[in-house]
């Protein structure tokens, strides 16, 4: 402690012996502080004006803008993916009651005419519903018959060949 007060003292009276040489080296030891401190605030204007650069987006929108507007897109897209997924489950349920399974059978069902005109077409859905229908052909005719179809079967006796329309109908394999 009495070094430093040693020290406090010889500098007070070298500024007492030198008052003037003191001020001047006051004087000096400020200008260097204010010119540190201009420089400092030069190159933090720099810095501002590049981040301020950096984040203006292509729009000129600030950084803050661009990513409230991405939040708001991302949300739009979710609600409408959330739409799409929804109508996409309803189209599949819709999808398994179409009549896609196609059995067709073609035969002669009269000895005395012949080409295969006469035909019997199974149309069911997923779950094995919907209709089968054929038709006969004759010489002076064509008469067509439907019959229901409920999980394969039939409440009315089917012809063998309604049967194997509806067997090719239900085989595994691409549907209509």
């Amino acid at each position: 402690m009495e070094g430093l007060n040693g020290a406090m003292g010889g500098l007070v009276q070298w500024v007492q012996q030198q008052p003037g040489l003191a001020l001047l080296v006051l004087l000096g030891g400020n200008g260097v502080i204010l010119v540190l401190a201009l420089v400092a605030l030069v190159r933090l204007r720099g810095l501002a004006r590049r981040q301020a650069r950096m984040l203006r987006g292509v729009s000129g929108d600030s950084l803050e803008e661009l990513l409230l507007d991405y939040a708001k897109n991302v949300t739009q897209f979710r609600a409408e993916m959330d739409r799409a997924l929804t109508t996409s489950s309803a189209n599949t349920d819709s999808l398994r009651q179409t009549l896609r399974r196609v059995g067709l059978h073609r035969y002669d069902a009269f000895a005395n005419v012949g080409g295969q005109q006469s035909f019997s077409l199974a149309l069911l859905d997923d779950a094995n519903n919907g209709l089968v229908l054929s038709g006969l052909y004759s010489r002076q005719e064509m008469r067509v018959y439907a019959k229901p179809i409920v999980r394969g079967r039939s409440e009315v006796t089917l012809t063998p060949e309604e049967q194997r329309a509806i067997s090719e109908a239900t085989l595994p394999g691409e549907r209509a």
